[in-house]
């Protein structure tokens, strides 16, 4: 399934000024490139922010070793035939694309010099990750670039459906408060903030003999979760008693845990419905059988998009 067959995608992710529009501009190239768009990708013109992680964005892609995109691929307009590409995603204006798709920070015009961190950190997700005595903890990986990307590549195949000429505009900080969803809706259904763990945290992880394990529950799964560790304490039968005396709860369930596998605190858990997993390191994840059975993991362990058009996945 190719649904972006026949369209020509200029991919400027190696000339941002920024790292975060970078990776999100690279993101959404890579996510054209598995829809069967033809991505071609220039080299910048200094250190491309995007290196470390150019296994996994630049596959699909045709890459250009010139610096300069004029001078690699031609112009982007041609008097003669018009525009040469479909679209062009960077976070500038390009002279005869018909369509853009660029990123900033907060809007056009908008753009001061700001890192992942401090976008995890402005949008308050800082504030709702880890426990409240230690120091905020960054969320693994490139969650707000990659989820601007994704965003980005949905607007654009929306404006390629359209016909364009358009421009779209994406915002790193609106993406990533979106991330964040769950404050704004916590404000306006409960009144308060979530913050970070402490007595408020109803889930945390525990040590196994193996490794971690991450103890999710919901309230309905609570006498599930008593009978398992064969609690008899009656301050921990509601949530605002777990929440008070949170240190004794974990103290009191910390051994039953510590004692048994990842995996047989898992099989234990799920044979009465409750929804407790275990932490995986990532060489785990990439042998595991659920990854396996959905084709998420493609040659070399790379992961693939687990995307699906009319049900079929697509292939670049």
């Amino acid at each position: 399934m190719r649904p972006l067959a026949g369209k020509r995608i200029l991919d400027l992710s190696a000339h941002c000024a920024q790292q975060p529009h970078a990776l999100a501009a690279a993101m959404a190239g890579k996510l054209c490139a598995l829809y069967g768009a033809e991505v071609v990708r220039p080299e910048g013109p200094m250190i491309d922010p995007t290196q470390p992680l150019g296994r996994f964005l630049d596959a699909g892609k045709q890459q250009s070793t010139a610096t300069g995109f004029n001078a690699a691929i031609g112009p982007v307009f041609d008097a003669a035939i018009g525009p040469v590409f479909d679209a062009a995603i960077g976070d500038a204006n390009v002279a005869g694309a018909p369509i853009l798709l660029r990123f900033s920070v907060f809007g056009p015009g908008q753009d001061p010099a700001m890192s992942e961190l401090g976008l995890l950190a402005l949008s308050g997700l800082l504030g709702i990750v880890g426990e409240s005595h230690r120091p905020p903890a960054a969320l693994a990986g490139h969650q707000p670039a990659y989820a601007a990307g994704l965003a980005g590549c949905t607007a654009l195949l929306a404006a390629l459906h359209a016909g364009g000429p358009e421009t779209v505009d994406i915002s790193l900080f609106d993406v990533t408060c979106w991330l964040n969803w769950k404050v704004a809706a916590a404000m306006m259904v409960m009144g308060e903030v979530p913050t970070r763990g402490g007595s408020r945290a109803d889930w945390f992880t525990l040590p196994a003999s193996d490794g971690h394990i991450a103890l999710v529950y919901m309230e309905k799964d609570y006498p599930a979760l008593r009978d398992m560790l064969a609690i008899e304490d009656p301050r921990f039968e509601t949530r605002a008693g777990r929440l008070t005396h949170r240190a004794e709860f974990e103290t009191l369930i910390r051994p039953w845990f510590a004692a048994r596998t990842r995996e047989a605190i898992t099989r234990e858990a799920q044979s009465r419905r409750i929804p407790i997993g275990p932490v995986r390191t990532p060489a785990e994840l990439l042998a595991d059988p659920q990854y396996a059975a959905r084709g998420f993991v493609g040659a070399g362990g790379m992961p693939a998009m687990p995307f699906r058009a009319n049900g079929v996945r697509p292939h670049g």
